[in-house]
């Protein structure tokens, strides 16, 4: 580059950083979008988790006294789900990667709070209208 007196070269080095700058903001741009997306993706894997809880305590309430079922949850995506019940209302809330997710449930009444993890089989148990969740072991 040839420097001359109208400032050429100063004008070329600056087109050339802007020109840098605007191709490398549009790849972090990317790198950030495909980490949402990856964010969102197991995020919604958690939900269908989630809503695979809901339905078995749905199905445990509504089948009556002495119903059970023994529900599987996968390992992947990691995540806890947490059951409170406090008088006439109950929550089931899916945590995972610092988010969560609530999913409304049917049940209203529980033997306590519950913790539910990954990758651990539970029975879920109707006893006289109010539902028990214990870990089944094989």
């Amino acid at each position: 580059m040839r420097l001359d007196n109208r400032g050429m070269a100063t004008a070329e080095l600056i087109f050339a950083t802007f020109i840098a700058l605007v191709v490398i903001g549009a790849m972090l741009s990317m790198v950030n979008d495909e980490v949402n997306q990856s964010q969102v993706g197991n995020l919604g894997e958690a939900r269908i988790s989630g809503e695979n809880i809901a339905e078995a305590l749905n199905t445990v309430y509504i089948n009556g006294n002495g119903y059970s079922v023994i529900i599987r949850l996968d390992p992947n995506p990691p995540f806890n789900a947490v059951i409170e019940s406090s008088g006439n209302s109950s929550s089931l809330t899916i945590f995972t990667n610092g988010q969560s997710i609530n999913i409304p449930i049917i049940p209203k009444r529980f033997n306590s709070s519950y913790n539910l993890t990954s990758g651990t089989n539970y029975i879920i148990k109707n006893n006289d209208g109010t539902i028990g969740i214990i870990e089944f072991i094989e």
